[in-house]
C-alpha cells in the first residue's frame, strides 16, 4: 500500500504506548488510518458500500466514524482501544518488525471497520439483519455449511470447496435464477437446503456465497425484498445549469467536501486531542452539518428562482 511511510505507524504506536504522542504524530496516524480503511472498503467491501451509499453515507464519512471508534479515549484521557491493541501483540511494539507492525495495525483497523459495518447494516436494514441472524443460527445446527471470514466479509461455504477454490465466484444472478425455479421453500432451513443443492450440484464455480448475498436472496422468499438497489436520482440527471456556471452535482460535491473538511477538523483538532468525547464530536458535527444543509438549500433555491 502506497501513500505513506510504514515506519511512522510504529513510531506513532510507540508514542501512544508511552503516552507521549504529539499532535503532529496524531494527525499523521489518523491520515494513514483513513487511507488503510478506505482502501479496504473499496477493494474488499464494495458490495456493502452499495448499501451505505443509499443512505447518504460516503466512504470518507464511514472512515472517520471508524477512526473515532479506534481513537476513543477513556476517563484518563488515554487511547485505551489502541493501547489494548498494542498490549495484545506477541512482541513489544518497540521490538516488532516495521512490516509486522503495519500488518498488525491494518488487521486492527479492519476489525474496527467490520464492527462499524455490522452496526450500520443492523441500523439501515433491520429485516436483513434479522435474516442474517436466522441464517447463522440454522447453519450452526447443520453439517452442510461452514461460515468463513475473509477480507470480503462472512462467506457461506457448502461442503468441501478446496478443489474449486480457484474457480470464479458463483454469479449471484445465476443463483437467483435457479432459486426461482423452486418456490417451495418456506423457512430458513428449507432455503439453505435449496442453496446447498445449487452450490454442490455444479463444478463451474466456487461452492460459496457471501452472507450478504444470501440475505438478499432470502428476502424475496420472506416478502422483504428491498426495492431499487441502485436508485436513480432523476432530478439530479435532469437538473439545469445554474446561473453561476456550475451543475447541481458540482455544488453537491462542494457541499460534501465542506462537510468532510469540518468532520476532519473536529476529529483532529478536538476529538483526538481529548478536548471532547465521541458523543460531543458527533453533536458538534451534526449541528454544523445542519447549518451547511440550510445554507445549501437557500443557495439552491436562490439559483433556481434566478433561472425561472
Amino acid at each position: 500500500m502506497s501513500g505513506f511511510d510504514k515506519n511512522k505507524i510504529q513510531e506513532c504506536l510507540i508514542a501512544i504506548s508511552g503516552n507521549s504522542i504529539n499532535h503532529s504524530q496524531l494527525t499523521e496516524l489518523v491520515r494513514i488510518s483513513r487511507l488503510i480503511i478506505q482502501s479496504y472498503l473499496i477493494n474488499y467491501r464494495s458490495k456493502v458500500l452499495n448499501l451505505i451509499t443509499r443512505y447518504g453515507i460516503t466512504i470518507t464519512d464511514l472512515s472517520y466514524d471508524c477512526i473515532a471508534d479506534a481513537f476513543a479515549r477513556n476517563g484518563e484521557n488515554k487511547f485505551h482501544i489502541i493501547k489494548k491493541f498494542i498490549s495484545s501483540l506477541n512482541q513489544n511494539i518497540k521490538e516488532i518488525e516495521v512490516v509486522n507492525a503495519f500488518l498488525a495495525y491494518k488487521s486492527f483497523l479492519i476489525k474496527v471497520t467490520d464492527a462499524q459495518l455490522s452496526k450500520l447494516y443492523s441500523q439501515s436494514d433491520p429485516i436483513g439483519s434479522k435474516i442474517l441472524r436466522n441464517v447463522k443460527d440454522v447453519v450452526r445446527c447443520l453439517d452442510k455449511f461452514a461460515i468463513v471470514k475473509n477480507l470480503s466479509g462472512l462467506t457461506l461455504v457448502a461442503g468441501s470447496n478446496d478443489e474449486l477454490i480457484y474457480k470464479p465466484e458463483f454469479p449471484f444472478e445465476k443463483i437467483l435464477a435457479e432459486f426461482s425455479m423452486n418456490d417451495n421453500g418456506s423457512d430458513t432451513n428449507d432455503l439453505l437446503n435449496r442453496l446447498h443443492q445449487i452450490l454442490t450440484s455444479q463444478c463451474e464455480y466456487r461452492r460459496s456465497v457471501l452472507l450478504t448475498d444470501v440475505v438478499s436472496l432470502f428476502k424475496k422468499y420472506f416478502s422483504a425484498e428491498i426495492n431499487n438497489m441502485y436508485d436513480v436520482n432523476e432530478q439530479l440527471l435532469l437538473s439545469p445549469v445554474l446561473n453561476d456556471g456550475f451543475e447541481e452535482y458540482e455544488t453537491t460535491q462542494v457541499k460534501q467536501k465542506v462537510e468532510n473538511y469540518i468532520k476532519e477538523k473536529i476529529l483532529l483538532d478536538y476529538f483526538v486531542k481529548g478536548k471532547i468525547n465521541k458523543e460531543e464530536a458527533e453533536s458538534i458535527y451534526l449541528t454544523i452539518r445542519d447549518i451547511i444543509n440550510d445554507w445549501y438549500l437557500v443557495i439552491a433555491c436562490t439559483f433556481l428562482y434566478a433561472i425561472n
